[in-house]
């Protein structure tokens, strides 16, 4: 019975996937899913509690790890004793993201183009902070000029950051060519913050 209810756990989360996929959390419909599944949406209901429940029984795995994964690679650079290392981590951090990402590509695009209506949708928000309070301490650490470099400029350029992934991953732009387009950012990322800290 165990090894049944996986299986039907498993069914139904893949029509769910590709519910959202193509109509989005707004206008996913349960009727489809259950259609899809041969699950029947009182068994949707009584599992995962409404269409929001199932959403997140989707994502969440992926979405918690990666959000994980990111943290230790900020607390990673933000523990590095030079800044010139502290930015190299960054960038390598960035890679590995961008890796985790398209591993799990499926997932990522339902975060960021289908979650409206869902706690989901502030995922995004919930990265760029991450990467604010980090860039922030950086700034404090290293910048010549701290006191210049405002926290609204920290809060637009780390957004911008973040919508690069998110461009990427909008466009569905294919692997190698994402991390082309990642490596171009990170020289011109680079060249900039390195010329906002030395204050030129």
């Amino acid at each position: 019975m165990r090894q049944e209810s996986v299986g039907v756990t498993e069914a139904l989360l893949a029509s769910a996937k590709k519910e959202f996929m193509e109509h989005g959390f707004h206008d996913a419909s349960l009727r489809r899913i259950s259609a899809d599944s041969g699950v029947s949406t009182n068994s949707i209901y009584t599992r995962f509690g409404d269409k929001a429940g199932l959403f997140k029984a989707v994502v969440s795995p992926v979405a918690e790890e990666l959000m994980t994964y990111y943290l230790e690679c900020v607390e990673s650079a933000e523990e590095s004793a030079e800044a010139i290392i502290a930015m190299q981590t960054g960038d390598q951090g960035t890679d590995q993201v961008l890796s985790y990402i398209y591993e799990h590509f499926d997932i990522f695009y339902l975060i960021f183009c289908c979650s409206f209506g869902t706690e989901y949708e502030k995922y995004f928000d919930r990265l760029a902070k991450i990467e604010e309070s980090y860039y922030r301490k950086f700034a404090d650490k290293y910048a010549k000029h701290p006191e210049q470099i405002g926290d609204f400029f920290i809060h637009v350029v780390c957004r911008t950051g973040w919508q690069y992934i998110y461009e990427v991953v909008s466009h569905k732009i294919p692997y190698e060519e994402a991390k082309r387009f990642m490596a171009n950012i990170k020289q011109f990322n680079f060249a900039g913050w390195r010329a906002v800290f030395d204050g030129k």
